[in-house]
């Protein structure tokens, strides 16, 4: 058989499979109804990074996005970008979207854009999201990633995975009450606090929550040293002690450092004890403008080392970090690396990293999938990249001799389906 043939059945096989969504952002399907969508949410989000690369302006990607202007006024803005970006892994997602759900592979006219959108919006109506991660992508679960103030997921599609980074990124009064209006957890002092998000978070768990989101690679670097209670609590007394007048603020970023350390090693100790998945953002950021270094895996080592009974999972593969990844996988056994965003990200860099794990690390540590949307068209296309990568690197492999054709077919199983269940103690759900 050759490398094509091989690469093809793995294709067809994971086509055949039902698979677990490692991570998504979408809203229940009712928040999308009421959306004003036409041909430019499909080209939303992710490919919005893309376009202000290419040179759009950020006001105009905003026109772009917004109800307001006719498809074809925004043909007129997206136009001049829309050749520039569609090779790139993101817009190709879209396209295959585009083509599996509205049957159109490409735009080339205002009148193109005016008919996607026609049809966008007769298909925005009840049985949206069925139709597209249960029969066309065969999820049975997604794992979806909400703020504490929109924790409630539609069971039938969705698991919960709570952001919990506000809670550790305490700077304001505001803060402060924001969180306790919606946990419970009492600011009057720290320990309070740390109590309450615990108590807050087991209720959450008992419903069904998995694990716990820290995405501060967006806003520091991932070094999280430890520091005592009094040190923290020193910080956190002056959030009650120096609020005054319309302050917005009282702690600057760098200043509140220390008490954001101390939160987020109670928050991960609290997913120790409660069973919960602690979930690390690495790698790409999404949008522009972002400091790459904050988010290198490795800075993330003595948490792993600290709490060896936590499960981590590294999103995104520490992309372009993808040796950092591996070899944190191989050192900890509490540690996994997940595929989530990769696969649109830099599908080469994706086939690379997947080559480089398999060498690199057991068959259990890795996460095969994860759409990482707002948009639910977006995951199928998203997926379609998803098994052309996982098979391009897997028969591979078997091309070299360095597994068998059944070992490949084991991984993709594995990847797609046992690993996120055994990770993310999902036997209840699928």
């Amino acid at each position: 058989m050759s490398i094509g043939d091989v690469k093809q059945s793995l294709i067809e096989e994971m086509s055949d499979m039902d698979i677990v969504d490692t991570h998504e952002h979408l809203p229940n399907e009712a928040e999308r109804l009421k959306q004003q969508v036409d041909f430019a949410t499909l080209f939303s989000h992710y490919c919005r990074s893309d376009l202000v690369a290419a040179g759009m302006a950020d006001a105009q990607y905003d026109c772009l996005v917004a109800p307001g202007l006719s498809p074809s006024e925004k043909w007129e803005l997206f136009s001049p970008y829309y050749e520039l970006i569609i090779s790139g892994g993101y817009s190709r997602a879209a396209h295959l979207s585009m083509e599996r759900f509205y049957g159109m592979s490409r735009l080339t006219s205002a009148a193109d854009a005016e008919a996607l959108s026609e049809r966008i919006r007769e298909a925005n109506k009840p049985g949206l999201y069925r139709r597209v991660l249960k029969d066309a992508c065969r999820i049975s679960t997604a794992l979806n990633f909400a703020d504490f103030a929109g924790k409630e997921v539609d069971p039938e599609f969705f698991t919960l995975i709570l952001f919990v980074t506000p809670f550790a990124e305490v700077a304001s009064m505001g803060d402060l009450q924001a969180i306790e209006a919606e946990t419970g957890a009492c600011g009057s002092s720290l320990s309070r606090y740390v109590d309450g998000l615990a108590i807050y978070l087991e209720q959450q768990a008992k419903k069904g929550m998995k694990g716990l989101k820290l995405l501060s690679a967006y806003m520091r670097d991932l070094r999280f040293d430890p520091v005592d209670m009094a040190t923290a609590e020193r910080i956190f007394n002056r959030i009650a002690s120096e609020s005054c007048g319309m302050r917005p603020s009282v702690l600057g970023y760098e200043e509140a450092r220390p008490l954001q350390d101390y939160l987020v090693h109670r928050l991960v100790e609290i997913a120790g004890d409660l069973g919960l998945v602690a979930v690390f953002h690495t790698g790409i950021q999404a949008g522009n403008y972002n400091n790459l270094e904050n988010a290198r895996p490795t800075q993330l080592w003595n948490m792993f080392r600290r709490y060896p009974r936590v499960r981590f999972n590294l999103l995104h593969g520490g992309l372009p970090f993808i040796d950092e990844a591996g070899l944190l996988a191989k050192y900890f056994p509490n540690v996994t690396i997940d595929m989530a965003w990769m696969h649109a990200g830099s599908p080469e860099i994706s086939i690379r990293a997947l080559r480089d794990w398999v060498d690199l690390v057991p068959r259990n540590k890795v996460l095969g999938f994860g759409g990482d949307y707002h948009v639910v068209e977006k995951v199928y296309g998203h997926l379609v990249l998803a098994r052309e990568n996982i098979a391009a690197a897997l028969a591979d492999k078997v091309e070299q001799g360095a597994m068998s054709r059944e070992e490949a077919r084991a991984w993709v199983r594995a990847m797609l389906w046992e690993n996120p269940r055994a990770l993310y103690d999902l036997a209840e759900q699928v």
